[in-house]
């Protein structure tokens, strides 16, 4: 049994004839099967930016309804312009990294890599940090921070040349 036959299982009726068609050798297979990096992290940018406006609208919601309703925050002012430059810094992060992934561009990917530390030290500051933080805030928060780390990752893994897939010309 050959390695190809370990690796694709395949019913015995299926000579091996067939499966060597598709791939002579482990090489073109792991080329064909190779992971596409800048399309995840173009996927995580696209649900992230339908997420983070859910995000923005629910914490800006939350801390109105926080302003009225609790009368003892020490700190409302420190924490909606931190709200606000996490907005904005998602934003432009998100802005950044899907053109810098459509062009191939590195240097926006890196800049959008380096601007999501900013984003996540401020959903750290309104998870943890706030006067008052509600539960639906933590859940909130934990959400948006799952998906900064992911993407930090895969945008990680596009600037690397091993992840990328093979232009033939």
């Amino acid at each position: 049994m050959s390695l190809i036959q370990i690796l694709i299982p395949v019913p015995a009726a299926f000579p091996a004839v067939f499966i060597s068609r598709f791939a002579t050798n482990i090489g073109e297979m792991t080329d064909n099967c190779r992971f596409r990096t800048s399309l995840t992290f173009e996927v995580l940018l696209y649900v992230n930016s339908y997420y983070f406006g859910l995000f923005a609208v629910c914490e800006i919601g939350m801390n109105v309804v926080k302003y009225v309703n609790f009368t003892e925050l020490h700190h409302f002012h420190i924490d909606f312009m931190v709200l606000m430059a996490v907005c904005i810094i998602e934003i432009l992060r998100i802005a950044l990294g899907r053109h810098g992934n459509v062009t191939e561009n590195n240097w926006l990917i890196v800049t959008a890599i380096l601007l999501t530390i900013p984003t996540v030290i401020g959903v750290l500051y309104l998870m943890i940090l706030q006067s008052e933080v509600l539960r639906f805030e933590y859940i909130i928060c934990s959400i948006q921070l799952g998906l900064c780390v992911t993407q930090i990752i895969t945008g990680v893994l596009c600037l690397f040349p091993c992840c990328k897939v093979p232009e033939y010309y």
